[in-house]
């Protein structure tokens, strides 16, 4: 605007005066304002929370995070028997001789016995959880409980035919979504007898209300 001519200048200057004054261009102004000012993007984001603090998605999101990164349950100790890990083999179609083979494993493994698959232990996450049983309700007031899938996963230690196995959990991220609570638990399988545990998974889950 500077560099224009002075008379230029002037006219510009008059005409964007005389705009500014113009009904059409008020009319326009506060529509644009309103449109900015009432729309919520956040309405449209899957992330939008929309419980009040009486509902009871409110109440358990309050629960699970005041015990974040504590151990809230372990369960009792449950076998993997032989028998177990051929059903599993059968299956699954891994018959590897590691699983199904004790006499042969008892000779070349290094364990001297025969192992679980990894993802056998990774299964029986529920029944180590007493998710599987009916009249257990975890997250009491959620309508449905929806598995998401895994963040991660890793067997520290091979499972012996004849193990026993416990499994305990812990809340460790809990986020308010459109429709309810996604809720990510570490669950710890330990060996009894074993130092190392033989899966630390973290698990998601989706609690819809």
């Amino acid at each position: 605007m500077d560099r224009l001519n002075p008379q230029v200048r002037q006219y510009l200057i008059g005409a964007m005066n005389n705009a500014k004054s113009s009904h059409w261009f008020n009319w326009a102004a506060d529509a644009e304002v309103k449109e900015v000012t009432t729309f919520k993007p956040e309405h449209t984001n899957d992330q939008y929370w929309d419980h009040d603090t009486n509902s009871p998605a409110h109440k358990i999101y309050l629960q699970l995070t005041d015990t974040l990164n504590e151990v809230t349950y372990t369960g009792e100790w449950i076998e993997v028997t032989q028998e177990r890990i051929n059903q599993f083999a059968a299956v699954t179609e891994d018959e590897q001789w590691i699983h199904t083979d004790p006499e042969r494993a008892a000779i070349e493994s290094p364990f001297r016995t025969t192992v679980a698959h990894g993802f056998l232990t990774l299964s029986l996450i529920p029944r180590l959880m007493n998710i599987t049983n009916p009249e257990v309700n975890a997250f009491s007031g959620a309508k449905m409980v929806v598995n998401l899938g895994l963040n991660r996963v890793r067997y520290p230690y091979p499972v012996k035919a004849g193990s026993r196995l416990r499994g305990s959990k812990k809340v460790i991220e809990v986020q308010r979504v459109k429709r309810g609570l996604e809720v990510t638990e570490e669950i710890t399988v330990e060996i009894e007898g074993c130092r190392r545990p033989a899966c630390i998974a973290q698990t998601v889950v989706l609690l819809v209300f």
